[in-house]
Parts: C-alpha cells; structure tokens; sequence
C-alpha cells in the first residue's frame, strides 16, 4: 500500500504538542536561531519533507520571550550573499556560521535527510555562533518517515535546553521550570533532552509503584505491586535488578501503595490496602533482620500516605462501612511502639475519601485547601465547609482499580434473587510538590483517556493517559507541563530519586492496552528525568 506521506506528514506536524517553557520572573535575553532548509538526498521530490521539518522545528523551537527563530527571508538573503562572496564547496559548520551572522543569529540549524529505499535518515546540527560552543547534534535512521519525524521533534527540545540551559533544582541559582516530556514512538519518553527509559514488560498488570529505602541501604528502592504480590527492586539508572519478591496466599485484591517512613526509624515501610472476602485485611511492612515483616496486619484500614505541605509524610486511616466502602472521618495513624493505631481526626469536609486527594494552597496564602478527584473524575477543590469551589472540565486520576463488595445492593438489580456486587473504584494518586524551588507548587497527577467514560459503572477501559502538572493561577487550575500520551493505562506514578543520584525522577506504571475480555495484562515502568 502506498502511503501518502504528505498527508501523513500535516496530521503529524499537528498532534506534535507544542514546546513551552514556563517564563522566569525576571525576563532575560532573547535568542534567536535561524533555521537552514535541510539538504534532501533522494530520488524522490521530498521538497514537502523539507517544509515540514521547518514547520516542526519554528513551532518547537520558539519560547515566547526567551527564543525566536530568524525570519526566513533574511535568512535565505543571508545564505545567498555567502554562496555569492566565498563561493563555498560544501556547506560546513565555517559557512553555516557566517550565515547565521549575516542573519542576526545566535544560533543556526542545520542539517540533511537522505531516502534510500524505505530507510530514512536524518543528519541535523545547531551550531553557537556567538559563543564557542561545540554544535548539538541529532543522527537517526529508520525505515519510514514517522521515526524520522519524531527525531525532529525531539531535536527540537534538545535545541531549547540547550540554549536555555539545564534547569537546576531548588537552592541552586536558577529556578527555571522543567521542560514538558515528550514520548517518542517506541517507548522513549524525553524531557529536556533526556530519555524516558522503557523496562522490561511484566506479564502482569501494575496496580501500584512507589519508592522509598525499604532495606536501610540508604539508598532507594522501586517497589511495584499487582494484586497479590509485592516486586522490590534496585535500579541503578540503566537497568531493574530483583531484590525480593513478596507473594502472598491467594484471595487478596491489593488496592493501593504507599512507601514512607512514618513510624521515623529510618527505614521505610511498605503500606498495602488489601481487601479479603469483602473485608478490609491491610498490612504494613518493615525490614528486619534480611526479611521484611509484618507490623501491622489484617487491618480494617484503607491506608494512604499523603505528604502534607506543612508536616511531610502522614498515614491516614479511613474505615469500611456496613456497605463495604468508605464511611467515617479520615483520622491519622500514630506509631505506638509495636504497630501503628488510631489518632487524632483529620479536618477534613464531610463525606472526603483518603484516596484522590491532596492539601493545596490556592486562594488565601497559609490556608490549606483539600484537592479531591471525585466520583466522575473530575479535580475539585472543596472549602471547610465542603462546598464545591472549584471543578476541573476534564477528567482526572481516573483508573480501572476497584474492588467489589456484595454489601451494597445496586438499586437497579435490587428485586433481584442474586444482584450483581457493588463495583468501588480507587481514584488514582495525587502529588503536591514544588519541582523547581520557585516557591508555586504543582499538582501532579495522571490523565487517562476512557473509551466510553460513565457509560459503563462496572467496566473502564482506558485506552491512552498521560501525566499532568497544573498550576493555580487565580482562579483556576492551569496545565503547567505534561507528557505526550501514550497507548495504554497509567496505573499509578510517583516523583522521587528512584537511581540515587539526587535528583528526582517521573516514574510511571504503564498497562498496555487489552481488550475488554482479555483477562492477562502487560505492563511496563517508564522513567523519566526531570532535571
């Protein structure tokens, strides 16, 4: 079949996001690069290869305020005077700079795509003209064009870190914001220049990851849980070792992980809400003595970790009611030296669920607000008097984990000899963090796209998610940065320096997509470097 590459091509250059970077407080210089037409070897007339390659990389480039791409026209006269006044054999890295002067620019691009057969591959450079720089560089082949153009795109953030500078954590002289990520075709997600490492795929589905030192080691571990077993890994950056597996006997339905020392002994405790034939059964795991151990368990707890902006890690404890979900006041767990019991109760409004939700601040400076995805996945920020201040249009935090409970009778099937159970749904993780020092939090969370969404109670299929990081700026929540999307179902996420190399990194639990009778999921990790 042959396939139209210039429509295909226009859809791409579309559904490419848009490169942006948050404006630093005080508005610095302003650089601008000039774009060379890229060099076509080929047979073929690509000259629609050419155009787009500049369409993808004006669009990318520009950084409103920060970085501008010369004008095309004084570029190409720029390009003729040269070739008129040196006569040059080849356009090389000398030439391409004398051009870029001529044109007013701080940096020019260069580069070629040569087609032979089905393969493709692309030669590009950006090369500093004002400053004695070594040229960046982007070299790829593929057999077809949409590799190709995803290089493009992710050459495109190179060159925008690069100018720009490598952001620099909190403490340190600049503050500027993270780069959105971009996931390129085959697993390679990019922000900032970086790549999104792809794991090895396990042949079971994710229903929670986090990370923390669970072996006093000092140093992190990733743990990841399906539903009835706990994976403890070590990852130095390249690579997932397998410290200890936890399998436990059959019949429990993991919900939810946490992994934080909240009893402060300095090692980190794995925190499961498990259900058990229709009962709450949680525990809690600690290291001791080269195994890890039960210190609390067959609770009738859901536990959740929340990192409050004020206190840091808290465990909270909420109760199942007769009708197997969620009743009662959200209360703190204290460590009472052999297990963790029931504290003081949380303030939060009436009727608030520990799972989906998060303390901001938002319109009064020092007042914590409470950040709640709801029952339709939507973001709400409730006042104390749990009044609805604010709701998101999109849908947030949404996933397929759930539990079912035959306590609560659906009043649709309630004339019924043997109704079906009651499906309850676990709304996904929400963070609060301030990533870059600049003293505004962002609220990261994940966005799953739904092939039917509240049409079905009891089934949810996601077919594409992403991660979000949205900003309040006045009186709304705005999308400061996000991931591209990708095929399948994020299950859950956590921002932590999960290589111990200091610095914090995205780590996403990715189900691949399956069918709706499809009983056997795959998932992979991805990693992502912030920094």
């Amino acid at each position: 079949m042959k396939v139209n590459w210039v429509a295909f091509l226009m859809i791409f250059t579309f559904l490419l996001p848009p490169f942006s970077i948050s404006q630093p407080k005080e508005p610095s210089r302003v650089f601008t690069v000039a774009l060379l037409p890229f060099t076509i070897h080929s047979e073929e007339n690509l000259d629609y290869l050419r155009e787009g390659i500049y369409d993808i990389l004006t669009s990318r480039i520009t950084v409103e305020g920060r970085i501008v791409v010369a004008d095309r026209s004084a570029v190409e006269r720029a390009y003729q005077q040269v070739l008129y006044e040196d006569r040059p054999t080849r356009l090389d890295e000398g030439v391409a700079k004398k051009i870029g002067m001529k044109a007013g620019a701080d940096f020019i691009v260069l580069g070629s795509v040569t087609k032979i057969g089905n393969y493709i591959s692309l030669d590009a450079r950006m090369i500093s003209i004002t400053e004695e720089k070594p040229p960046l560089t982007a070299f790829t082949q593929h057999k077809g064009l949409d590799d190709v153009m995803v290089k493009i795109g992710d050459f495109s953030q190179d060159i925008g870190m690069k100018i720009l500078g490598r952001r620099i954590v909190a403490g340190r002289p600049d503050s500027r914001r993270p780069y959105p990520g971009q996931l390129r075709d085959g697993g390679s997600l990019e922000r900032g220049g970086r790549d999104f490492i792809k794991s090895q795929t396990f042949n079971f589905e994710i229903k929670g990851i986090d990370i923390g030192d669970v072996d006093g080691d000092k140093k992190n571990e990733l743990v990841v849980m399906d539903s009835n077993s706990l994976y403890i890994f070590k990852y130095d950056g390249e690579r997932m070792t397998l410290f200890q597996k936890l399998e436990l006997e059959p019949g429990n339905t993991f919900l939810t992980l946490d992994v934080a020392d909240v009893n402060k002994n300095g090692v980190a405790e794995i925190i499961v809400t498990n259900v058990v034939n229709d009962d709450l059964r949680s525990f809690i795991l600690e290291y001791e003595e080269g195994r890890f151990k039960k210190i609390t368990e067959k609770a009738g707890w859901y536990f959740r970790v929340m990192e409050h902006p004020k206190e840091g890690l808290i465990l909270m404890g909420q109760q199942m009611g007769s009708e197997g979900i969620f009743v009662g006041p959200i209360y703190r767990m204290v460590w009472k030296k052999t297990s963790f019991e029931r504290g003081t109760k949380m303030e939060f409004p009436s009727g608030t669920i520990l799972f989906g939700l998060a303390l901001v601040e938002t319109k009064t400076k020092g007042t914590l607000d409470t950040l709640i995805l709801d029952d339709f996945s939507r973001l709400r920020l409730v006042d104390s008097r749990g009044k609805y201040v604010w709701s998101s249009s999109d849908h947030f935090g949404g996933t397929s984990n759930s539990y079912d409970t035959k306590k609560k009778v659906d009043l649709t099937y309630a004339r019924e000899n043997n109704p079906p159970p009651w499906r309850v749904y676990i709304p996904g993780r929400i963070l609060v963090r301030d990533l870059d020092g600049d003293g505004v939090s962002e609220v990261i969370v994940n966005k799953n796209e739904a092939a039917a969404y509240g049409v079905f109670d009891k089934i949810r299929i996601f077919e594409r998610g992403e991660i979000r990081a949205l900003v309040w700026d006045e009186n709304t929540f705005n999308t400061d940065w996000k991931t591209r999307e990708v095929n399948g179902y994020i299950s859950d996420f956590q921002v932590r320096d999960v290589d111990n190399d200091g610095e914090a990194d995205l780590v996403v639990a990715l189900v691949n997509p399956s069918g709706a009778l499809e009983r056997k999921s795959t998932s992979n990790i991805l990693f992502l470097k912030l920094f």
